[in-house]
């Protein structure tokens, strides 16, 4: 049965990760005020909640060379946002690709939806830098050593950065 979140005050960090976990995802840290998980190659992405507009966020940065051009840069992210459906490209401030979708629970949320823009985001991920990196511009440097499947409480709380 498809579980229908239909007041938005029903929408929680805790009643979003009980239905990710009960759709067999399972983060790695969960925090009052986020639920972070890895993809399967261990990219990182967190999801958030905006309660005043009522959205839910699902975000990450990609890190790109420090040496690289600022337009080498945001040539990128006008490629992925012409090329890419479903999230938002930017370059942060850190000269960083940054990567969000807002999903709309004003009237409600369906879980079935919720877990299939997760999945999505999180393979799209792995599309990106397989697909757009042929010039190496994606940097992740060392690799991470927090485990891609986790318990929630098994992961760094404080501090941490997503790659």
């Amino acid at each position: 049965m498809t579980k229908i979140f239909e007041e938005s005050s029903a929408v929680t960090i805790d009643a979003l990760d009980a239905h990710l976990r009960d759709s067999g995802l399972v983060p790695y840290n969960v925090q009052p005020d986020c639920i972070r998980l890895r993809t399967e190659k261990g990219i990182a992405y967190r999801i958030t909640l905006d309660t005043d507009r009522k959205f839910i966020r699902v975000a990450t940065y990609i890190p790109l060379r420090r040496n690289s051009p600022i337009d080498q840069k945001h040539e990128l992210a006008r490629r992925l946002n012409e090329e890419v459906f479903l999230p938002v490209f930017t370059i942060d401030q850190d000269g960083d690709l940054a990567v969000s979708y807002a999903l709309t629970y004003l009237h409600g949320l369906i879980g079935g939806n919720f877990v299939s823009i997760v999945h999505r985001f999180a393979s799209l991920l792995e599309y990106i830098v397989d697909a757009f990196n042929a010039d190496g511009l994606i940097d992740f440097g060392a690799p991470t050593t927090v485990p891609a499947v986790a318990d929630a409480g098994s992961g760094p709380t404080s501090g941490e950065l997503l790659h």
